[in-house]
């Protein structure tokens, strides 16, 4: 009996799904950067001016 069809079939599903988790991992990290980006833009926002003595 020859597997190596079956090896084959099974190697292309891996290469598939190592794809697709490798796409959905850049997407998150790509959406945590963009995240953080607009976060630190809205906190530099809501900090008093620099020469400001006053603290809350």
């Amino acid at each position: 009996m020859n597997y190596a069809p079956q090896f084959g079939v099974l190697a292309v599903l891996y290469v598939l799904v190592m794809a697709a988790l490798t796409g959905l991992a850049i997407y998150v990290l790509i959406l945590v950067i963009t995240f953080l980006r607009l976060r630190i833009a809205e906190m530099r926002r809501a900090a008093p001016p620099a020469g400001d003595s006053r603290r809350p």
